[in-house]
């Protein structure tokens, strides 16, 4: 369980860092104009609509996270044997 909280973590650490490359590049023509004439195809990384759907990723594998974690402590989780 705890290397699922930590994938989590590394994962919403990584869509902060692409949601604030992509507000900086929303608010910085210097940067549009470079990206535009050497990296044309990053633009469409860059727009916003990328990090906003990185975000609702993020909130909704949280949720799975907090059920899967209530789940596993109320012990109806998992496969069972009986012997």
């Amino acid at each position: 369980m705890r290397g699922r909280i930590v994938i989590f973590l590394e994962f919403a650490a990584i869509v902060f860092l692409v949601y604030a490359l992509s507000a900086e590049y929303q608010a910085n023509a210097y940067q549009q104009n470079w990206v535009l004439a050497n990296v044309p195809w990053l633009q469409y990384v860059l727009n916003g609509y990328m990090a906003a759907a990185l975000i609702g990723i993020v909130i909704g594998a949280a949720f799975l996270l907090v059920a899967d974690i209530l789940r596993s402590r109320r012990g109806k989780g998992g496969l069972k044997t009986v012997v």
